[in-house]
């Protein structure tokens, strides 16, 4: 008899307790006692996450090609092995994937679906692969989802490309990241940018998954796990090798678990359209390979804007436009014609493969954002700023659009560019962007290095001082707001609650503050210069900028209090 942690949602009528149950350090029910219908409710309203469970002992089931290991991989006390009844269900997380619109026509065959079925409780037979893949997804449940995404991608396009021994690869893609069973949860998880010691940890999934599948005695794909993250230029980890050493099977892994990983939805991320996803990795083409990128972009069927293509009648077109519901039907028009159409919905007229693909620069993308929103073509210029906001961070997002256009209607509205009425339509769509991305910044922001921003209170949410919010959110500071006659005695206070770093006062004239903390900085901005600050991040980078020295033009006198 042994005893396994079992998830609440897993339970059933019938299984035996483990070890005793206790609820707010009361005991509700010794071990040796089984679990009925009541019991389970109470647990669950109680938001209780897991029990130990009694199970007989099992023998490890023997496929007929796949070798049992003798041990399981140690993993972290907090990651649990769980042996339960349940088999991870493939057709089920494929279902959760949004495959028409992701993989096109990679998985229209049904006889394709159901050897992917096949194959993967293949494996699943194995009950130390088992517990592996009911792990991952316990630690996290996107990793477990991009799991299955890339076995099925991968494996089909493999498939195609001729790949021999395709089932000993299948299984090395469908764990290519099992290493993440060693990430700390709160780093896989995380939604703002890693820090480069997180980041540190996160590259090791890549040499924590080679062991894990050695230690399982996959050996002979174990290099799949830790070759996935390198890039055919060597700008890759952990090893920084080259096409030149990089076998095709990892080249395919590569580009795949891109595709995924940008196509996926995450918590904090909406999904990115097929196409948008393909346009976004041709901008990097240098670290795939790119005559395979073409082979999986006709493949899945999915084409991005601008792609110049074959048609099946033998006639060329441009790709004008990609609904991402109906991706396989875009909007195109034929290079000899002035006419655009739709792709038929019965397929008569069909995209034979893409030719070449012209990517627009972000310079283009923002000249275009900007050129639809001063002209009011909301849709248009709402797809642009999602485009430009998926190739820059969350500091970039200020850097290369909000401020950038700030600067244009400042000057347009200096020339006489613009009718008044124009302008402020203008600048309300542009301040409902800003306002949304920075209360979603403030959302997230778990950072304690407090910065008191000293304003006035009708400014407290005009463009600049939004600006100069979302400028510190993104470089780990957390603004707290006052009104700038804020006595003297409550603002000690508030800073001594706050822990406050710095207090910057936004303001006409500059009152010296009077403060017992020697190290607190005290920044001064009129209004004018607070306008320059602002514009002086145009065009910055996040690795690039030193805040502290950015603001050491603005150090303000502070009166020390004896």
């Amino acid at each position: 008899m042994k005893v396994k942690k079992i998830r609440i949602a897993d339970l059933q009528e019938g299984f035996v307790l483990g070890e005793d149950l206790f609820i707010e350090n009361r005991m509700l029910m010794k071990k040796g006692n089984a679990l009925n219908a009541r019991i389970i409710s109470l647990l669950k309203n109680r938001d209780i996450q897991f029990v130990y469970i009694q199970f007989d002992e099992i023998e490890p089931s023997q496929t007929e090609d796949l070798v049992v290991p003798e041990k399981i991989v140690e993993l972290e006390s907090n990651v649990p092995i769980e042996d339960t009844k349940c088999t991870p269900n493939y057709l089920e997380a494929l279902a959760q994937l949004s495959t028409e619109i992701r993989y096109g026509h990679a998985l229209k065959d049904t006889e394709d679906i159901l050897y992917l079925r096949d194959l993967f409780n293949k494996y699943m037979k194995n009950i130390r692969f088992r517990e592996m893949l009911i792990a991952l997804e316990g630690h996290d449940i996107y990793s477990y989802m991009h799991a299955i995404d890339v076995f099925t991608l991968c494996t089909l396009f493999a498939k195609k490309e001729g790949v021999q021994n395709l089932e000993q690869y299948a299984i090395g893609f469908l764990f290519h990241d099992i290493g993440k069973l060693k990430t700390p949860s709160n780093i896989l998880k995380k939604e703002g940018r890693l820090s480069n010691k997180e980041f540190d940890k996160m590259k090791e999934h890549t040499q924590d998954g080679y062991e894990i599948l050695c230690d399982v005695r996959l050996e002979t794909v174990a290099y799949l796990a830790r070759l996935h993250h390198e890039r055919i230029d060597g700008s890759g980890y952990p090893e920084g090798l080259t096409a030149a050493v990089l076998p095709r099977e990892v080249l395919i892994l590569q580009l795949i678990d891109i595709y995924s990983a940008i196509t996926l939805k995450r918590p904090y991320k909406a999904e990115i359209g097929a196409a948008d996803a393909i346009a976004t990795m041709y901008k990097e083409k240098h670290i795939l390979d790119e005559k395979l990128l073409a082979r999986f972009v006709d493949f899945i069927g999915i084409y991005p804007e601008n792609a110049i293509v074959l048609l099946s009648d033998g006639s060329h077109a441009i790709i004008e436009n990609v609904n991402n519901m109906y991706p396989l039907l875009p909007t195109i028009k034929r290079l000899d014609a002035t006419e655009s159409f739709i792709l038929p919905v019965n397929f008569q007229l069909t995209i034979h493969k893409m030719l070449s693909l012209y990517v627009e620069t972000s310079d283009q993308l923002f000249r275009k954002f900007s050129e639809y929103l001063i002209s009011g073509d909301v849709e248009k210029m709402e797809k642009y700023y999602l485009k430009l906001k998926e190739q820059n961070g969350p500091f970039e997002c200020f850097t290369k659009i909000y401020i950038p256009i700030v600067k244009i209607f400042n000057i347009m509205e200096e020339g006489e560019m613009l009718d008044g009425i124009r302008l402020r339509e203008v600048r309300g769509k542009l301040k409902s962007l800003l306002s949304n991305t920075v209360f979603q910044l403030r959302k997230e922001n778990k950072n304690k290095d407090v910065i008191i921003l000293l304003v006035k209170r009708e400014s407290r949410t005009s463009i600049p001082i939004q600006l100069l919010e979302g400028v510190f959110q993104t470089k780990g500071m957390y603004p707290f707001l006052l009104d700038v006659g804020t006595n003297e005695h409550d603002l000690q206070k508030i800073m001594n609650f706050c822990d406050a770093s710095a207090v910057c006062m936004i303001s006409k004239e500059y009152a010296p503050i009077q403060c017992q903390d020697r190290k607190l900085n005290l920044y001064f901005m009129g209004e004018h210069q607070l306008e320059n600050f602002i514009f002086s991040f145009i065009g910055e980078d996040y690795r690039d900028v030193d805040m502290e020295l950015k603001l050491k033009e603005y150090k303000a006198v502070k009166k020390l209090l004896v």
